[in-house]
């Protein structure tokens, strides 16, 4: 796909946003673009007579790749591929629209457009060309709220994967009423996605792949109390084809307000279709004048649709604690300190000959310190111990605006990634600047130059260093409609309108 015809959806869509008079409108463009190089393997294979043994790395190509003899006359390794440029860039337009004639109808849209300058096709997140995020009609009317078209979920449920329907979704909350209730229905999407489950890009399972869309039905209730606040629902997913149902849960969701400083959040959802429990957290957070603590605990267990073949290979859940805490020590400095301990259930997967691990830990820590309000410094490091691989790294970064409208910034950071079930080490480091300039209450652009270092630790050909420079552009453009320009002046308290 060309600039030209992929730049034609993202005018369509800006040629839409000016509607007719007297109704009100805000529109928001953004475009990014970014060099970046791209690198992977080449699949090679020799004959295992010409293939030597060494004593550090096994078996080895005749020019010193790492191979595998697989018994059949021939070793087969990778050697690095060729280094691929690409221009992956994007275009966004989001609008409101108000003001129809008909008092609280208002529409909404969202949508991206994704291409390669290059003309190379070398970074895969360009397809497909083009995505609706969101857009949709919402009628509001005395504790009535309709919404109909593509719309994003922001439910417990939609946490664990469910991204969006194509369809219509009804609440209603009557005046002083604690109660709401609703329900929705319509067509899903691929989890974690809104592509539909049909779409190329999503899948590769080619014929376990679905034929058409699963149709989503499901219903939510609310009870808003002044110190609890709790949701449910229920949701279920049908194959249109065949009338199975295809993934079938509930979940409920629970906030309370202890007191002014304490905050108690947990909820849970239950897998009906395979008689599971699905995942479930608690968290109580302490909110203080200078200081935050939140201590949680959590289950997690992966959810699967019962068409993919992910379900049969059993995967098991991991339950964790966690912890966080924030202060403020002084007026200009910000500390924070974060960790996970986790461990999965077991397995019951035959291994004699390998010992794995079935825990792990994460950790971070960070710090912001601002000597003046034109300048802030951030620094921070994490690191994690997991099974099958681990990291560790560390990041600074400084900014100062020199004025209101211009923030210049540098950063670097390093990051390590030692692989336990891999046959190599890799090395990160970064360097980098950038700048934004706000060019009054419309334009906003920036531009951003990075330099990037990466070893790989390997006792074979393959140890090759991969540095590259990357840089990336973005523009955003904001406009109104006259009518919602300027909000009126504040009225001084206790004066009558």
């Amino acid at each position: 796909m060309n600039f030209r015809s992929w730049l034609l959806p993202a005018v369509a869509a800006i040629g839409i946003a000016f509607p007719a008079r007297g109704q009100s409108w805000l529109l928001r463009f953004n475009a990014a673009a970014q060099r970046v190089q791209f690198r992977g393997v080449s699949a090679d294979s020799v004959p295992d007579s010409l293939v030597t043994v060494t004593s550090t790395a096994g078996p080895e190509s005749p020019d010193g790749f790492a191979a595998n003899c697989s018994g059949n006359d021939f070793c087969y390794f990778f050697r690095p591929g060729p280094v691929l440029t690409g221009i992956p860039a994007s275009a966004g337009v989001d609008m409101s629209l108000w003001g129809l004639g008909v008092q609280g109808l208002s529409v909404r849209v969202s949508a991206r457009v994704y291409g390669d300058l290059s003309g190379s096709h070398a970074f895969p997140g360009t397809s497909p060309p083009f995505n609706l995020l969101e857009g949709y009609a919402e009628y509001l009317r005395d504790g009535l709220t309709v919404q109909a078209g593509r719309m994003l979920e922001r439910g417990r449920l939609a946490s664990v994967g469910t991204s969006g329907i194509d369809g219509m979704r009804a609440t209603w909350r009557n005046h002083g009423d604690a109660l709401e209730v609703g329900g929705y229905a319509g067509w899903g999407f691929a989890r974690g996605t809104i592509l539909t489950v049909t779409s190329p890009a999503v899948d590769p399972l080619a014929d376990f792949q679905p034929a058409t869309r699963q149709i989503v039905v499901g219903t939510v209730a609310s009870l808003h109390l002044p110190r609890v606040d709790l949701s449910t629902e229920y949701r279920r997913e049908i194959d249109p084809v065949t009338d199975y149902i295809v993934a079938e849960r509930a979940a409920v969701t629970a906030q309370v307000r202890l007191d002014t400083h304490l905050h108690l959040v947990t909820g849970a959802d239950y897998d009906i279709a395979q008689a599971l429990l699905g995942s479930g957290e608690a968290s109580l957070a302490y909110t203080g004048r200078d200081v935050w603590v939140t201590l949680g605990a959590r289950h997690y267990r992966p959810f699967f649709d019962l068409w993919t073949v992910w379900g049969v290979f059993s995967p098991v859940p991991y339950n964790g604690v966690t912890g966080t805490v924030t202060v403020n020590p002084a007026k200009q400095l910000q500390l924070s300190a974060n960790g996970e301990w986790f461990r999965y259930d077991n397995a019951a997967a035959g291994t004699p000959a390998v010992t794995l691990e079935d825990r792990g830990w994460r950790w971070g820590v960070s710090g912001t310190f601002t000597p003046r309000p034109s300048w802030t410094i951030g620094v921070s490091g994490h690191g994690e111990l997991t099974p099958g691989a681990s990291s560790e790294g560390a990041d600074v970064r400084a900014s100062w605006r020199p004025r209101d409208r211009l923030e210049l910034s540098a950063e670097g950071g390093s990051l390590e990634r030692p692989l336990e079930l891999r046959f190599q080490d890799a090395g990160v480091r970064y360097a980098g600047g950038s700048a934004d300039f706000h060019a009054g209450e419309r334009w906003r652009l920036g531009v951003s130059v990075d330099r990037y270092w990466e070893s790989r630790d390997r006792p074979d050909a393959a140890s090759f260093d991969w540095n590259q420079w990357r840089v990336s552009g973005r523009v955003s453009v904001t406009l109104r409609s006259s009518a919602d320009r300027w909000l009126p002046p504040a009225r001084p308290a206790g004066t009558a309108p």
